[in-house]
This record gives C-alpha cells, structure tokens and sequence, in this order.
C-alpha cells in the first residue's frame, strides 16, 4: 500500500512536466507528424465514450483513462528525437518554453480584451 502511494504521489509530481513537455513536443516541427497521430488516436480512443473497453480485454480492460494517458504520453515523449526532448526540459527548466511562452501571450491577450471591452463600457456610459 505504501508503494502504490508514493507511486501515485510521483506520479502527481510528474504530470505537470509531462504535461508541458507533451505540449512543446506535440508544436514542434521536428517531431515526426506519425507520433503526434498516434498520440492524437490514442487520446481520442481512451476519452471516447463509444470505444470503451470492456474489463474482460487483457490489460486495456483493467487500466483506467488516467493510466492509459500516462501510458501514452510517456510513449510519444519516448518516441520523439533525444535532443528535442532534451532542449523542450532546459527550457521548460528556465520558464522559457513554447509552453510558458504561449500562456503568457494567452494572459496578455485577455488584459488586452478586457481593457478594450473596460474602456468600450465606460465610453458607452458617459
């Protein structure tokens, strides 16, 4: 039991890294397109409530949607080119990432709009 714990509490710590680290594999260019395919099929398959698989199917049966999505991030990381993956860590490492990147221009993007839709409001009500 306290194996399965510190397993899952592992788990909880990684999954943000993977997350980001998916994110930048999946935008850049120099992974091959097949692995963002399998990748795309493989999270579409376990989240599709029309391809469910029943618990008598060997080992898929018995995983839940969680572990087969660990499964299958861990598999398209490990697939994708070594340097990539390398350069993808120093940079999620230094908060410079097309991750990071692409949440701070999300963030400025939503100031903008609110400060133009504040500025609208307040010239319609003067």
């Amino acid at each position: 039991m306290l194996l399965r714990l510190r397993l899952l509490r592992r788990i909880a710590r990684e999954i943000p890294r993977y997350g980001k680290l998916t994110y930048c594999l999946y935008r850049d260019p120099r992974v091959p397109q097949k692995n963002k395919v399998a990748l795309t099929a493989a999270l579409i398959a376990i989240y599709n409530p029309v391809v469910d698989f029943p618990l008598w199917f060997p080992v898929l049966g018995e995983m839940d949607a969680l572990a087969l999505t660990v499964l299958a991030v861990k598999m398209f990381v490990d697939r994708a080119p070594k340097q990539v993956v390398d350069e993808h860590q120093q940079r999620i490492a230094l908060g410079t990432s097309t991750f990071d990147q692409d949440i701070r221009h999300g963030r400025e993007s939503v100031r903008e709009r609110a400060r133009t839709w504040w500025q609208t409001r307040r010239r319609l009500s003067v």
